[in-house]
């Protein structure tokens, strides 16, 4: 790993590219915020870059499956720091307005969507695979911290430079990164046929890659599925309930917040770091009986939200909880994410990447209006926990299962 030169490019350009997202995602949130006074715009302006995810899953397939991924990496980053650069101008004469931002984020989205089943499909062919899962924790790791420092670093430099810096410095960081990217070798496709990006046609390969999957790769196709059903029973609580009672309930300050889903994030950052220094410690045969911790927290910090109104006891329950979750999902997308590279054949790992990407975020408004509609509801917020905990507990089950059927099955 540490001669691999090829790996390294890859990473120190997804350093410097998330690192430069994160951080203009919060600046932006800032600059809408000061100009609107109206976070609910933001909300669905995130809601709608939820959209080219679903939508160009197909599209983003047929690029990982059939083109140059390295020129792929480096056409999509230039698109990129064009569109910052131009965003950037239109914020230097004055031209900017709420619309332009939302078309900026989706534009930014659409492209992320294609980029990430590309850089998935790359690093098998850049490691070895007995080296494979503790490249996958490096990736991970890098994600982590961009969620940690972005927003502080975003913050600082929102109110000392404003955001046509932070905008002009993100179109550099994408140049940056496409010029990293000239330098990585990977090895030739074998018996590649360039299909057209025809939106039905690469529907059509991605249904086909969906029926191989049903077919001969069951246990991958439970694992994806799994992907979906904890976004939509787990992962609402930090995005959705966790703002709730911190906000509303407890009334805290935004810097309380803010430290709080820093130490949740660090979850994500410790499980990397963790299955990089004992890889042979978390194996897919293994690894679902760590699940069965996340529902476990969920019913104990419920059921301590219902027995105290103590707010400092309950603050302590909910960021103890949601690390507990960060941590296990972290380590659970990391080992799944290898099996997956190892066991899926080269010239479908795009796609397989895409469906994955689309399944799992297609399933994260469901989770989020179901979570909003529950808090509208007379439930109070220790009984969401507690239902969600139960429903964690059916999704554990149907891993633990997928699993098992695959260790009959060899």
């Amino acid at each position: 790993m540490k001669t691999n030169k090829n790996f390294k490019l890859i990473l120190l350009g997804q350093i410097i590219s998330l690192f430069g997202n994160t951080i203009q995602r919060f600046a932006l949130s800032l600059y809408i915020l000061d100009i609107t006074g109206n976070p609910a715009i933001y909300a669905n302006i995130l809601a709608l870059s939820i959209i080219p995810y679903i939508i160009l899953a197909p599209i983003a397939g047929n690029i990982a499956d059939n083109y140059n991924k390295k020129y792929m990496m480096i056409f999509l980053d230039i698109i990129s720091g064009i569109l910052m650069v131009i965003c950037f101008i239109f914020f230097i004469f004055k031209m900017e307005s709420i619309f332009l931002i939302g078309l900026v984020m989706i534009l930014l989205s659409a492209i992320s969507a294609c980029y990430g089943p590309v850089v998935t499909a790359s690093i098998p062919q850049t490691v070895k695979n007995n080296y494979l899962q503790r490249a996958n924790s490096y990736i991970s790791q890098v994600g982590s911290l961009s969620n940690i420092l972005g927003p502080i670093l975003g913050g600082i430099l929102y109110g000392f430079l404003g955001i046509n810096i932070i905008l002009i410095l993100n179109g550099l960081s994408f140049i940056i990164s496409a010029i990293l990217e000239c330098f990585i070798i990977l090895p030739k496709q074998q018996n590649t046929i360039h299909k057209s990006l025809n939106l039905f046609i690469s529907f059509a390969h991605i249904t086909k890659t969906f029926k191989i999957l049903s077919k001969n790769y069951k246990t991958i196709l439970g694992i994806i599925l799994s992907y979906g059903l904890y976004n939509i029973s787990i992962v609402p609580i930090n995005s959705v309930l966790l703002p709730t009672i911190i906000n509303l309930d407890f009334n805290l300050p935004s810097q309380m917040y803010g430290i709080i889903e820093s130490i949740i994030a660090s979850g994500l950052l410790i499980s990397g770091i963790l299955i990089n220094l004992k890889p042979n410690l978390f194996k897919f045969s293994t690894h679902y009986k760590l699940n069965y911790l996340m529902p476990l927290s969920m019913l104990l910090v419920g059921t301590l939200l219902i027995i105290t109104n103590n707010i400092n006891i309950g603050v302590l329950g909910i960021t103890l909880g949601g690390f507990i979750i960060m941590f296990c999902l972290g380590i659970g997308n990391i080992v799944t994410l290898t099996y997956i590279q190892t066991s899926v054949p080269q010239n479908i790992l795009g796609s397989v990447s895409a469906l994955s990407t689309a399944i799992a975020t297609g399933s994260i408004p469901i989770g989020q209006i179901s979570f909003g509609y529950l808090l509208q509801g007379r439930l109070n917020n220790g009984s969401i926990l507690l239902i969600s905990g139960i429903i964690a507990i059916l999704v554990c089950n149907f891993v633990r299962s997928n699993i098992k059927n695959n260790l009959i099955k060899i």
